[in-house]
């Protein structure tokens, strides 16, 4: 899956963005607790461990 197709998941959940530096977004939900650290690198293919992690930590069912 490439990043911004994520992103687009994560965004659509109800996960905004809180600060960004370089190309790593800080992401938190108005429920639910804690916050992700996402690598935005636009078009890039980002790993299928990542992205799995990424989706069990923003608590989303695949």
């Amino acid at each position: 899956m490439k990043c911004s197709e994520l992103y687009r998941i994560l965004t659509k959940d109800g996960w905004y963005v809180v600060s960004h530096k370089g190309s790593h977004v800080k992401m938190r939900h108005e429920i639910k607790k804690g916050t992700i650290i996402f690598p935005n690198h636009g078009s890039q293919e980002m790993g299928k461990g990542l992205e799995n992690k990424l989706l069990k930590d923003a608590g989303i069912k695949r």
